[in-house]
């Protein structure tokens, strides 16, 4: 009864475990899904960086130029060249790509809003209980906020979650304990058993000898 009720206990156990896994699994997942959109957005707008650069040191200062670094507005900083440099304004490729930067960084706000709305799901979700006890241990670090800082650079820290090598740890772990569970359950039902047997065995020691005694009255009986 004890092996089965552990089977049992450690069956749920396992189950309860595997559930919140699988769960911070997918909040970690769309915090990596809204990651991978921001990147992508943020390599069009490096490529179209640089090709506007490349316009614009036909007209201006190569000196200024090179001291441009990548903001969050990037729109302004060429638009802001463009007004310095009548030809540059006129340039049709240049107001072509700056249109198309200034999409990409419209559609950068949008996405920078949606994975901190994620970040902020998946970090309220392991820092609930029960998994707050464990969320680290098993692969579940805390996803940092895409900011931007008072000179407008941007930060996007890396941001991993277990890949299933920790999950298969922690469960053979809990595989192992519980068969040594099993074992010392099975071992302590033997034992009961094995002094089921010598009980048995007594009983029935007495029961034959009681009836062996009531075998020889009726001879004594008969002699008297």
């Amino acid at each position: 009864m004890e092996y089965f009720l552990a089977i049992v206990i450690v069956g749920a156990l396992v189950g309860w475990f595997v559930s919140i896994y699988n769960s911070l699994q997918r909040y970690g997942n769309e915090v990596k899904r809204c990651r991978g959109d921001i990147m992508a957005s943020m390599k069009k707008r490096s490529d179209l960086v640089g090709r506007l650069l490349d316009i614009a040191r036909s007209y201006g200062d190569h000196e200024k130029l090179t001291q441009v670094t990548a903001t969050e507005n990037m729109s302004s900083v060429f638009s802001g060249l463009a007004m310095a440099y009548p030809e540059l304004k006129a340039n049709v490729t240049y107001q072509q790509l700056m249109s198309q930067l200034h999409e990409i960084e419209t559609n950068l706000q949008t996405r920078r809003e949606t994975y901190n709305a994620a970040a902020s799901a998946y970090n309220s979700k392991r820092s609930s209980l029960p998994q707050a006890l464990f969320s680290a241990a098993i692969g579940f670090p805390e996803a940092s906020f895409y900011a931007v800082d008072d000179s407008g650079l941007e930060s996007l820290p890396e941001f991993q979650t277990d890949d299933g090598a920790l999950l298969k740890e922690s469960l053979q772990r809990m595989g192992e304990r519980a068969g040594a569970f099993a074992q010392q359950a099975g071992g302590r039902a033997g034992e009961l058993a094995q002094q089921a047997g010598r009980n048995l065995n007594a009983a029935r020691s007495q029961v034959k000898s009681v009836r062996h005694d009531d075998d020889d009255s009726p001879v004594e009986n008969a002699n008297s």
